[in-house]
């Protein structure tokens, strides 16, 4: 089931390793489990976390793990109630329908100062309404809370995580989506999903925001 989903949401984008390498990092614990720690170490004990674009939801288990109270937000219908089994399955005592929400990050279903932090993990360059996004990622956030990013610089050379390409510094739209062809990629979910994102570009948003940068390798703080 979960191959016949994330091959029909990335036909022509991932290939067979690709996918096999998503499943193991992002739906399996091996980036979960690498950035949880460090989370707990930053913010309170039993602290509350909320994980804009939780996906399959391997972060929040294993930040709940850590004690943390974690929950995640997620647009994808299917991840939410892949994300709700697994929760049920190790943690029965643990409600899956508030821990994980479905929703949008646009419109975040809480109240001002809910949580101590926010984590969007290679989220930013799948939302059209950059500022709007991280408004809202603020004002759920308590004063003192941080926000904790990761998102591709496309100002940089680098390889397209979905892709698997070489990319160059902000490859103008029109051309990226006649390079995907030729590289014999389907262009459809660049076209629709991915927008571009640099570090500069995020970091001055986030300072017009009143926000101001840490050393926590991407985070920003209030």
């Amino acid at each position: 089931e979960l191959r016949r989903y994330l091959h029909s949401r990335y036909a022509g984008v991932f290939d067979d390793s690709s996918l096999q390498s998503h499943i193991r990092d992002y739906v399996g614990f091996v980036f979960a489990n690498q950035v949880a720690p460090l989370l707990a170490n930053q913010i309170p004990a039993g602290g509350k976390l909320l994980d804009i674009g939780a996906g399959f939801g391997a972060f929040v288990l294993a930040a709940r793990r850590l004690g943390l109270d974690a929950v995640g937000i997620e647009i994808a219908k299917f991840e939410v109630e892949y994300a709700r089994r697994r929760l049920q399955r190790e943690k029965p005592d643990d409600d899956p329908q508030s821990v994980y929400l479905l929703g949008d990050g646009l419109a975040l279903p809480f109240e001002a100062n809910s949580f101590d932090a926010v984590t969007l993990w290679n989220v930013l360059e799948h939302i059209t309404d950059e500022r709007r996004f991280l408004s809202e990622a603020k004002r759920v956030l308590r004063p003192g809370g941080i926000i904790y990013i990761i998102c591709p610089n496309h100002a940089a050379f680098r390889r397209e995580a979905h892709y698997q390409v070489f990319w160059p510094p902000l490859l103008p739209r029109k051309i990226a989506s006649h390079y995907l062809r030729f590289r014999k990629k389907n262009p459809s979910f660049f076209e629709n999903s991915i927008f571009y994102r640099t570090n500069w570009g995020v970091l001055c948003t986030l300072r017009r925001m009143g926000m101001q940068a840490t050393d926590l390798g991407g985070a920003m703080k209030l």
